[in-house]
């Protein structure tokens, strides 16, 4: 197919004028960062990969006869920094004609590089139970991440339902928080072709990451269930092809999310079979849940481990089949025998 042909620099025409460029990111999992050019009236990049990633980009850029210079938008999936860690550079060129656009939500975050401050996540990590060891790790690793990306002014909003001209495709944005509070996709309806950054991958079932308010020790919303309900509005829209920020494209949407689903279902059993047998830290029950984290946990893996098992734990909170008590500077949690 025409639209597969391959560049030098990594990227791929997926779409006549649609050009996926694949950016490198430390680690397997996820994978590099795919990174989306829109060719046309309205020149747009969707993503950018980290700030360390900015020379890749520009020589991609440059093989498709593009310059920073050249972009008339750059559209940001949601907040985190392996896609939107360059943006501020690309709006800082000289001669630069770029705004950027992302959801309200994620707003603060990418103008910012937090959406809650250090305090906040720090008294979430020890509220956890985990070990003071670990907490240290964690501080450092924000401080990586932090450098992995740019505060950038933010010039315009993606709502749930807008139109937006990408290249000569006209998209509607898709809110579907869950792994980000702002987390969007865009839907080219014409096509039926959706563009899902982190929400929709094929290779790994997405984090659903814990969403901490600026002032405040526990979040008020619920991660995995707000991720579910943003599935479900994919699912509904049924697009035949999903190209992903990460790893390869998507044309079975139904058997993905149905894959997505299984796991959570397996994932809830094994928090409830831990927590029967006594009250337990999230720490605690993180060890029960990832055994192979074992001697060598390495300090990213044990936050990803505690915000998916906790925002587990609101969710059967919320159902009843579990109890959360408080006692000093830790939160336990047990099974609630009568439960349905």
């Amino acid at each position: 197919m025409s639209q597969e042909r391959k560049h030098q620099q990594g990227c791929r025409e997926v779409l006549p004028g649609v050009f996926q460029i694949r950016l490198p990111l430390p680690g397997k999992k996820p994978g590099p960062v795919n990174a989306y050019l829109f060719k046309g009236v309205n020149i747009s990049l969707l993503d950018t990969g980290t700030f360390q990633t900015t020379a890749n980009l520009r020589a991609a850029l440059h093989e498709l006869q593009c310059d920073f210079a050249d972009i008339h938008q750059v559209v940001i999936t949601h907040g985190h920094v392996d896609h939107y860690g360059a943006a501020n550079r690309i709006i800082r060129q000289k001669d630069s004609k770029a705004l950027v656009g992302v959801h309200p939500a994620d707003k603060r975050r990418i103008e910012t590089g937090a959406e809650a401050s250090r305090k906040t996540y720090h008294r979430f990590i020890s509220l956890m139970g985990v070990p003071l060891g670990y907490r240290l790790g964690i501080r450092l690793m924000s401080r990586v991440f932090r450098s992995m990306a740019e505060d950038c002014r933010v010039h315009f909003a993606l709502n749930d339902g807008d139109k937006i001209q990408l290249g000569d495709y006209t998209a509607t944005v898709i809110a579907t928080p869950g792994h980000s509070k702002g987390s969007v996709c865009l839907y080219l309806e014409k096509e039926n072709v959706l563009f899902s950054g982190d929400h929709i991958l094929g290779h790994i079932t997405p984090n659903a990451f814990v969403m901490l308010e600026r002032d405040e020790e526990l979040p008020r919303r619920s991660s995995q269930a707000e991720y579910y309900a943003s599935v479900a509005k994919i699912e509904n829209l049924s697009p035949a092809l999903i190209f992903p920020a990460h790893g390869p494209r998507v044309d079975d949407i139904m058997g993905i999310a149905a894959g997505y689903r299984r796991s959570f279902l397996v994932r809830q059993q094994r928090i409830l079979a831990i927590v029967a047998a006594g009250p337990k830290t999230v720490y605690q029950i993180v060890c029960g849940v990832f055994p192979e984290l074992g001697g060598k946990r390495i300090v990213l893996d044990v936050f990803l481990a505690v915000s998916e098992v906790y925002t587990h734990l609101q969710i059967l909170c919320s159902d009843g089949r579990v109890r959360m008590e408080r006692e000093r500077n830790r939160l336990f949690f047990q099974f609630q025998p009568s439960a349905r």
